[in-house]
């Protein structure tokens, strides 16, 4: 009896102390590389998934292992302070370091492919979607569907809009879609989202392929929205508001609006599952 609960206090204080560093290493990519607050949430699931499985895992490292996960963190730490993040191209990769020492800190070499989940999750938050528009050509037919999106939301609602390529133009003025402004990172980040619902809830094959479905739409909608405002307020000589919902803040606005939509959208079907399940359980 007193071998099982050393063995259960000894379990608990690797978790807290696991724990610590977790919360130590998520403030240094917040500081560092300026993590925005929605790239916490995706920290957060991951915490939360590994918690959930905290019984199944096998939570005993050894000399080896955490000696690299601790170099690994000592070397982020004196690399986030002697280098400026921002003009550093391999500080988007302190996300997936970070969470690859952690693994390492937690279990052995040859058992951390027991955490491949929380380790996609956290990785997608190191994928640098503001250097792929250049390189990536589908971002140029994401621009022209996004155009054709807001220019068939203006008409609908009764402007005299036009679209040539990427550009949507009014009478008093026009947009042109490129880069930031497209649904591009809005769309990775609905895609993102959507893979934590599928990991962290159990869900049947067409419950993942209708939350992929409306992860797309919501993106795709919840960004014509904002091209149509910015459509109108360069239309109406609106120069400091435009900048405004042009910029990181606006953005970020619109972002929360799509991670609530596609909150509300999940929790819907989720619900919907829960009554037909009740119901069968009535007629049964």
């Amino acid at each position: 009896m007193h071998t099982l609960d050393r063995v259960r206090t000894n379990s608990n204080s690797i978790q807290l102390w696991l724990l610590f560093v977790s919360t130590l290493l998520i403030a240094f990519n917040w500081h560092f590389i300026e993590y925005s607050t929605t790239y916490l949430l995706f920290w957060c699931a991951a915490l939360a998934i590994a918690w959930r499985r905290r019984n199944e895992l096998d939570l005993e490292s050894n000399i080896l292992a955490t000696s690299i996960g601790l170099i690994l963190i000592v070397w982020l730490l004196f690399r986030g302070v002697a280098i400026d993040a921002k003009a550093d191209v391999i500080a988007r990769t302190y996300p997936s370091i970070a969470i690859v020492s952690l693994c390492l800190l937690a279990s052995k070499p040859s058992k951390i492919f027991q955490y491949w989940r929380e380790l996609i999750i956290v990785m997608t938050t190191g994928i640098p979607w503001e250097h792929l528009f250049n390189f990536i050509s589908a971002t140029d037919n994401i621009s022209l569907i996004d155009a054709r999106i807001a220019r068939l939301m203006l008409w609908y609602v009764g402007f005299d809009v036009h679209q040539t390529s990427n550009l949507v133009i009014l009478p008093e003025g026009s947009i042109q879609i490129a880069g930031p402004c497209s649904s591009f990172a809005l769309l990775g980040l609905m895609w993102q989202f959507s893979l934590i619902i599928c990991f962290y809830f159990s869900l049947t094959k067409n419950q993942k392929i209708l939350l992929w479905l409306g992860s797309t739409v919501i993106a795709f909608g919840v960004n014509g929205v904002r091209l149509c405002l910015m459509a109108l307020l360069v239309a109406n000589k609106q120069e400091e508001a435009f900048h405004y919902w042009h910029g990181h803040a606006g953005a970020e606005i619109f972002t929360t609006i799509a991670i609530l939509l596609l909150s509300v959208f999940y929790w819907f079907f989720h619900k919907r599952k829960a009554n037909m399940f009740d119901s069968n359980l009535t007629s049964g």
